[in-house]
């Protein structure tokens, strides 16, 4: 049965691709990452540990609204199998929703990025009213078994400040953690950078300066203002840094029409060029490189035909031109997504010359809770 269905999803990929000029994703396997807890989803990263795991967090309510607790879990056989949550992090109040992502640093120990964010209405038709976050930092020296605490990252008060559960590390070996900042009242504090752009460490992750904006908005003068806000980062052997974001200015049935950004640093990210919209409709990208030299884009794609914000996948020979390449398996739901609400997190680590193994959620309507969803797993050939 896997493998008729492992057919069932390589022809889809394959009509996908087919304007592309590119051969279709192979699904070497899947199965759920975690499928236990009630409405799990939203990913917080994946990182790959000294000892060979793969550790991925999720929440269990969506946005991280009030009263979610974040999950940890743990595969000891890359991927093909993942066991309970050994980890739970809690909110402090009812007013508060956790989410936690988690990276790795280039000495191989892990770094948390722990966002507590206080919601001014605790109920779920409030979670996207005012927000208040913080983000505390912990590192991992022991494949992820215990945390302790290094300190916060700079954030002004009355405002939500998000980072990506990802970190890139640039030619001069500084570290960039994509991040956005949004005061959630009129009033902006002095001294501190508001949009989207990058927290950066000099020392390898031992500190970390303020928020440095990537993103000009609006990007000239006879331009709106995009509100650009999740971010991902190629950086090319050349030096050059490629940044795209994500934009959410069209409303309702224009929701196609938020395509993402990119701009250009030549200077390690002290300048960049004037943004310009690109043709990818994307939210929450991510982006890797593979040993081969290959650039790989995951994000929720909002345009795609199989169904709307699916998680998909782009490849790049240069990280400016990308090409779509399919989307993973959805496991519980024969291959494909069940509703359009499983594009708003994924996260990926390379698995060799020319794989990823990428998390994501999905939904599935037999499972229980007011999400019903679960976080799922797929090894991806490229």
């Amino acid at each position: 049965m896997k493998s008729i269905l492992l057919l069932i999803t390589s022809c889809v990929c394959a009509g996908a691709c087919a304007d592309s000029g590119v051969a279709p994703l192979k699904v070497v396997r899947y199965g759920p990452v975690n499928d236990t807890v009630e409405d799990a989803l939203a990913p917080g990263g994946l990182v790959r540990t000294k000892s060979g795991d793969l550790i991925t967090t999720f929440v269990d309510k969506g946005d991280s609204a009030a009263g979610s607790k974040c999950y940890f879990v743990r595969s000891k056989d890359e991927g093909k199998t993942w066991l309970p949550p050994y980890r739970v992090e809690e909110p402090e109040d009812g007013h508060e929703g956790v989410f936690v992502e988690i990276v790795s640093l280039p000495d191989g120990d892990l770094m948390l990025m722990t966002i507590r964010i206080s919601h001014g209405d605790s109920s779920r038709k409030g979670v996207f009213g005012y927000r208040e976050s913080r983000v505390e930092l912990q590192v991992s020296r022991d494949n992820g078994d215990s945390f302790q605490p290094i300190g916060f990252l700079d954030t002004p008060r009355g405002s939500l400040t998000s980072t990506m559960g990802a970190i890139y590390q640039l030619n001069n070996g500084d570290l960039i953690i994509p991040a956005y900042c949004y005061a959630s009242h009129p009033r902006q504090h002095p001294g501190y950078q508001y949009g989207s752009g990058f927290y950066r460490s000099i020392d390898g992750g031992r500190h970390w300066g303020p928020l440095e904006k990537v993103f000009a908005d609006p990007p000239s003068t006879t331009e709106v203002t995009q509100k650009f806000n999740e971010s991902a980062f190629a950086v090319r052997e050349d030096g050059a840094i490629i940044a795209y974001a994500r934009v959410d200015v069209h409303q309702g049935d224009e929701f196609r029409e938020n395509k993402m950004w990119t701009c250009e640093s030549r200077d390690n990210g002290v300048t960049w060029t004037k943004p310009t919209e690109t043709e990818i409709v994307g939210i929450y990208p991510a982006i890797s490189k593979l040993p081969s030299g290959q650039f790989v884009m995951i994000c929720g794609l909002r345009d795609s035909t199989v169904g709307r914000r699916t998680t998909s996948v782009f490849t790049s020979d240069d990280g400016k031109a990308w090409k779509y390449r399919g989307h993973p398996y959805y496991s519980r739901t024969k291959g494909l997504p069940a509703n359009s609400a499983t594009g708003g997190s994924q996260a990926m680590v390379p698995m060799g010359e020319d794989s990823i193994y990428v998390v994501f959620y999905a939904h599935d309507p037999t499972l229980p809770g007011y999400h019903q969803t679960y976080v799922d797993g797929c090894l991806l050939k490229l």
